[in-house]
């Protein structure tokens, strides 16, 4: 079952280019992949570029739109907020990404929270000049198709989020940040996310990954501070969960 899943993910996630390990593997990927360079160059050079530095909060849940964000460097993370405060990640983006774009085409105001997960760069555009950029370089499916990957993207995410184990959950959240880190990050395979936060991530207590990293670290496949997770050795991270995950689950 994991297995297929893991497949079909693959497969609806194209519109992304994702990898899993090394710098010579990854490449371009998010709205930039599906768009000629000359269109993504516009995108930048119509915003506004601002440095933001790691926790720094983009975009609130709720604010108005009228506005979007090209990401060029950076790992981000979208959070729904229920009225309680408890929070659950829908989504990690990066270098390539388009972040906010569904407010301006509803005209609704913020469905969730973009916070920075490290120190990066974004360009922000308002909507107005996106959509006539869209159309002038006649982009409109790509685009199109950018937005539906994302939506197929949230269902396979909802799916796995009330099915899989901990474990499983935890490494392909640990995959999703590798595979948006782009061709360009120094470190993909350092994560600045603390126990707390990766757990919070995944709708779950902390006691609930950390026996999980613990076998991780013990096995030689992470290293842990504080606030950081180090993968050394993915592949075999997620061998292992996919045994044992698949045993579980038959």
């Amino acid at each position: 079952m994991v297995l297929s899943v893991l497949a079909h993910r693959a497969s609806i996630n194209s519109y992304n280019g994702l990898v899993s390990d090394g710098k010579q593997s990854r490449r371009l990927r998010g709205f930039r992949a599906l768009t000629p360079e000359p269109v993504w160059a516009a995108l930048v050079q119509h915003g506004v570029r601002k440095h933001h530095h790691t926790g720094e909060r983009l975009l609130g849940q709720g604010e108005p739109g009228g506005w979007l964000l090209v990401c060029l460097s950076g790992r981000l993370k979208v959070v729904y907020t229920e009225p309680d405060g408890r929070e659950v990640l829908l989504a990690v983006r990066g270098p390539g990404d388009l972040v906010g774009e569904f407010s301006g085409r509803d005209g609704q105001s913020r469905s969730a929270t973009v916070q920075a997960i490290e120190p990066g760069i974004t360009s922000k555009l308002a909507d107005h000049r996106f959509s006539e950029l869209v159309q002038r370089f006649s982009v409109t499916e790509q685009l199109t198709a950018y937005i539906m990957g994302k939506m197929r993207e949230s269902a396979s995410h909802a799916w796995r989020l009330a099915h899989h184990s901990a474990a499983a959950r935890l490494v392909e959240l640990i995959e999703t940040l590798l595979n948006v880190a782009g061709p360009d990050h120094p470190h993909p395979n350092i994560i600045a996310m603390s126990q707390e936060e990766l757990a919070s991530a995944l709708g779950l207590a902390r006691s609930a990954i950390t026996p999980v990293l613990a076998t991780w670290k013990s096995a030689g496949l992470i290293r842990t501070a504080r606030g950081k997770l180090q993968v050394l050795d993915f592949a075999a991270i997620k061998m292992q969960v996919l045994s044992s995950t698949g045993q579980n689950q038959q």
